[in-house]
């Protein structure tokens, strides 16, 4: 199966489709139908959430998950190489960085999986393409133009709800993997500003309250912006009541991650059926004075997960929620003469949660057989997507990634 190119016949192909191949599909269309109809049905009835985090930039895997047994680590990473007694041990070959204590933590409450050497064939080390891959869970070169979950939040029949949120961002923009063919997703950043501008009297502002209430029989465009507004209108109202009902005690870090943490927890403690959350972490791309700054954010990252997850523990929702951890690529195993790494390949990536069966899995990548310098990946990243639709989404990861992945026992 192929997703490469999502393209939507018109009315007329599609009638010319149909009448093609009436012959050929129809004994099998009513079981086809019911199939879509029950999947679809099934991912509605699992209440699980996926809440996704994007470490922006080029994480490196290396110094996250550091080998520190491994002599050759120490002879690449001459000035950033992590001491062996300040690692955080999850096995006796392998252990987090030391500003991840919070993280080690729940590792040894059995609520972290890590997943060594993730990535893809024949790896791209820009910023924009690898991303676009990791997005679109497809390395052809005419990525699809939907991304992996705006395609569950379309799978979803609850998506076709008006007053269903399936999906949420809470980056400065629509994300490319919530790039959906049918539904509407919104953008948090977005919504506050809109609805701290809805106060003024900006003329824009009321254009598009109009348009939110206009008749539904309007077609083209006016049909496009009304269900748009109509989906800001709905989703701001519905953040409003979902703050208010939020109550806790739990004190997130004030950056940017723990923010969105924090408003992911009211999200998912007013109920609002949302089944994906996005969020992002920004300063990753240590091509200089590494040290300081990786130590940092790594340190920011596990706390903010840490207040997350007693947050969902408090509220009773801890059995409902799980976190992907990602970042487009690692870092090379080489430090540069700057004090930092430069734009690499294979990384590892964080699977948390209470539902999670903690443990490291796969392959650590050799750091004596290298691609051009860089680790060589050992999971492929579309076997970590699979996981998640099959066994906590409930969606179908074949047709959600366009062909079969191996799953991976974390869950």
């Amino acid at each position: 199966m192929s997703i490469t190119h999502c393209q939507f016949p018109t009315r007329r192909q599609f009638l010319g489709y149909a009448g093609l191949s009436f012959v050929s599909v129809g004994a099998l269309a009513p079981r086809m139908f019911a199939q879509v109809a029950a999947e679809s049905a099934a991912a509605d009835r699992n209440d699980h959430t996926l809440v996704a985090i994007e470490l922006t930039g080029g994480n490196d895997g290396l110094n996250t998950l550091i080998p520190f047994e491994n002599a050759l680590y120490y002879a690449n990473r001459r000035t950033l190489g992590i001491p062996k007694e300040n690692v955080h041990r999850l096995s006796d070959q392998v252990g987090l960085h030391p500003a991840m204590e919070p993280l080690a933590e729940l590792f040894k409450q059995g609520k972290l999986a890590v997943v060594q050497g993730v990535g893809y064939p024949e790896p791209d080390r820009s910023h924009f393409r690898s991303m676009e891959i990791w997005h679109t869970a497809s390395t052809d070169k005419r990525p699809p133009t939907t991304g992996w979950l705006g395609r569950v939040v379309d799978s979803l029949t609850s998506a076709k709800n008006e007053d269903a949120i399936p999906g949420l961002a809470f980056t400065g923009a629509l994300p490319q993997a919530f790039q959906a063919a049918k539904a509407v997703i919104p953008v948090v950043g977005e919504l506050e500003t809109f609805a701290g501008a809805e106060n003024t009297d900006q003329p824009g502002i009321a254009i598009r309250r109009k348009l939110s209430t206009a008749s539904s029989q309007a077609g083209g465009p006016v049909a496009f912006l009304r269900n748009q507004s109509a989906v800001v209108y709905r989703t701001v109202d519905r953040l409003k009541e979902a703050q208010a009902k939020y109550k806790s005690t739990i004190e997130y870090p004030g950056s940017s991650l723990g923010s969105q943490l924090k408003r992911a927890a009211q999200i998912l403690a007013g109920d609002l059926g949302v089944r994906v959350l996005y969020a992002s972490q920004d300063g990753y791309d240590t091509h200089s004075g590494q040290e300081g700054q990786h130590a940092a954010i790594l340190g920011d990252l596990s706390q903010s997960i840490e207040a997350f997850d007693r947050d969902m523990a408090g509220l009773g929702l801890a059995d409902k929620v799980t976190l992907l951890v990602f970042s487009e690529f690692g870092r090379r195993v080489d430090e540069n003469a700057s004090a930092g790494t430069d734009h690499g390949a294979a990384s590892c990536v964080l699977v948390a949660g209470a539902k999670v069966k903690g443990g490291v899995y796969g392959e650590y990548p050799s750091l004596e057989k290298l691609g051009e310098g860089d680790l060589i990946y050992t999971t492929d990243f579309r076997s970590v997507y699979a996981t998640l639709l099959d066994q906590w989404l409930g969606c179908p990861s074949g047709k959600i990634l366009g062909s079969e992945f191996a799953g991976i026992g974390l869950l």
